[in-house]
């Protein structure tokens, strides 16, 4: 299974960038190739290449995704789901 992140772009120059994701981490080296963007932007990445532009409500909607699958993932391995 393929899963890709979504960072803020913090510095973007000869089309590389330097992307924050959600959890804080920073990524260097991102490929910008496919992709036009600028600092502030979100972009989706997958491997260290960004594979497109999202606009800030698509960012925000998708970290409240993956914070629900992250909450249920650990209610589950708590014990705390009931089978």
């Amino acid at each position: 299974m393929c899963i890709t992140r979504v960072g803020r772009v913090l510095e973007a120059a000869k089309g590389r960038a330097v992307v924050e994701f959600f959890d804080g981490r920073t990524l260097g080296d991102v490929d910008l190739s496919v992709v036009d963007t600028r600092r502030g932007e979100f972009v989706e990445v997958f491997g260290n290449m960004a594979l497109s532009v999202l606009t800030p409500s698509e960012a925000r909607m998708r970290k409240r995704a993956w914070a629900e699958v992250r909450d249920a993932a650990l209610k589950v391995s708590a014990g705390a789901v009931s089978r």
